[in-house]
């Protein structure tokens, strides 16, 4: 009974070569992607953040401008800002420094 053997290839050292530049190609690539990828993340972060920040501004303004049609609330703010007063009536204005002497 005869052995055959089957003789394997050897791949040449420019074959070798190449491979290990592709694989070097495709690592950098990957990483390439990777890095990306993170930015993005980073940037929806960010953008969620702002986006949160101004639907706060928002509802603080609507509810601004809720009060602003209310009668009861620009008198608060008239007499107490800006010392608008009834007539015949005294205003009297303290000062809010605590001298104990």
């Amino acid at each position: 009974m005869a052995k055959s053997r089957k003789k394997k290839k050897r791949l040449s050292p420019a074959a070798k070569l190449i491979m290990v530049v592709c694989a070097a190609l495709m690592i950098l690539s990957g990483l390439s992607e990777l890095k990306t990828m993170y930015d993005l993340h980073r940037s929806i972060s960010d953008t969620q953040q702002k986006q949160s920040a101004l639907n706060a501004e928002k509802k603080e303004l609507t509810k601004k401008k809720k009060n602003l049609s209310d009668p009861d609330y620009i008198e608060y703010i008239a007499r107490g800002k800006y010392l608008v007063t009834k007539e015949g009536e005294q205003v009297f204005k303290f000062s809010n420094n605590d001298t104990n002497n």
